[in-house]
């Protein structure tokens, strides 16, 4: 599943990530250049807080939907997730070419056992797992 999510300098950015839990969702985007990869950027929607705060969430929408980033290499992205517990939220999708690097990153994180989700990542592991050995139907 590739999703385009914005646009960037005239070139759609695709998902690479896309993480969801009760609160919203964390999204991983990045433009495809002839290049390789780039613009990684993280779009943080805690939409859903807003609906369980009603009232009390305010008028400040923008406080709830912010975008972190732009990075330019892979590990530069996954500083940019690792700001957030994304390996112990729900993998919703992930771009194809991206399975295998996102799979070693979770692991990675999984076998920390100083790591902020290191308690919790290994539960999550077995979805990760299933997201990015997933093979679209052609």
């Amino acid at each position: 599943m590739t999703a385009n999510t914005s646009s960037i300098a005239g070139s759609a950015a695709e998902a690479i990530i896309r993480t969801v839990s009760l609160a919203g969702s964390l999204t991983l985007s990045a433009v495809r250049q002839p290049t390789g990869w780039a613009h990684f950027s993280v779009a943080v929607d805690e939409g859903t807080t807003i609906d369980l705060l009603g009232e009390d969430a305010g008028e400040d929408l923008e406080a709830y939907v912010r975008t972190v980033g732009p990075a330019d290499t892979w590990q530069a992205a996954l500083g940019l997730l690792d700001c957030f517990a994304w390996p112990i939220l729900h993998p919703d999708c992930v771009h194809p070419e991206f399975r295998q690097m996102v799979i070693a990153a979770v692991r990675e994180r999984a076998a920390e056992k100083d790591g902020p989700v290191a308690d919790f990542v290994g539960d999550w592991l077995p979805e990760w797992e299933r997201e990015c050995s997933f093979t679209e139907e052609v």
